[in-house]
Order: structure tokens, then sequence, then C-alpha cells
């Protein structure tokens, strides 16, 4: 889970290493995916509960430089399609271990509007601490 400081993570998805990268750094400020350029500024908006969506869910943070980031890195590898506003983040230390965590994408104006059935979910990555 994010820390004050940045901790890097690495890839365990398939396909993640194509996409963003096989290694990520975390913080509770930023987060930066080795195949795309420049990072994402973030700051900390709620706790997404009771999720019924195993792929988002958690902590969730607001990309504050969404369209800068997304002009950086459209067209890139599959890349989400429009800029990502939103990024959750879910502990999976109970699944897949100790300093596993989910990484959620979304590209919707307000978090709180998804569900399964909406559209603007860009991605879903699990990452491991390094």
């Amino acid at each position: 889970m994010p820390t004050d400081s940045i901790r890097v993570y690495d890839a365990l998805s398939n396909g993640t290493s194509v996409t963003l990268g096989d290694t990520m750094k975390l913080s509770r400020t930023s987060a930066q995916f080795s195949l795309l350029k420049g990072e994402m500024k973030l700051k900390y908006s709620d706790v997404w509960k009771n999720s019924d969506n195993t792929e988002f869910g958690g902590d969730v943070y607001q990309v504050l430089n969404a369209d800068e980031f997304f002009s950086l890195n459209k067209g890139k590898n599959g890349f989400c399609d429009k800029p990502v506003r939103w990024m959750t983040i879910r502990n999976l230390n109970d699944s897949l271990g100790e300093g596993a965590i989910r990484v959620g994408m979304l590209s919707i104006d307000d978090w709180r509007t998804y569900n399964a059935n909406s559209l603007g979910a860009c991605s879903a990555d699990s990452f491991t601490l390094k």
C-alpha cells in the first residue's frame, strides 16, 4: 500500500509488463510506471467501501495531472484511451501474499458513479512489493 516514501513494486498480472511496464514506483502522492513517461500526481480522496467489483476498490486517489499524463502516453502499448482521473489501490495480502496490491484506473469524472456495467474502467493490474 502507498506510504509517504516511494516504494517499488513488480508487476504480477499477465500483460502488465506490455502496457505499464515491469515496475511501478508508488507513494501517497505519485505513481510512475516503467513503460510510461512522467508520473501521475496523486491526492487521496476516500475509501471505496462495499465495492462488489473485485477489480476496483480500496483507497481512491485523484490523478491531479490526468490530462498532462495522458498527453505524454496516449496510444502507447494499449494504455488507456482517455485520461485516468482516478486510481484505486486495494490490498491483496490475503489472496496474493504480503505486499500485493491491485491498482485500478478509471477515466470517469466521479469514481462514486462507477459500477460493473459502467464505461470508464481503463486498467486493473496486480503488483507486489519489491
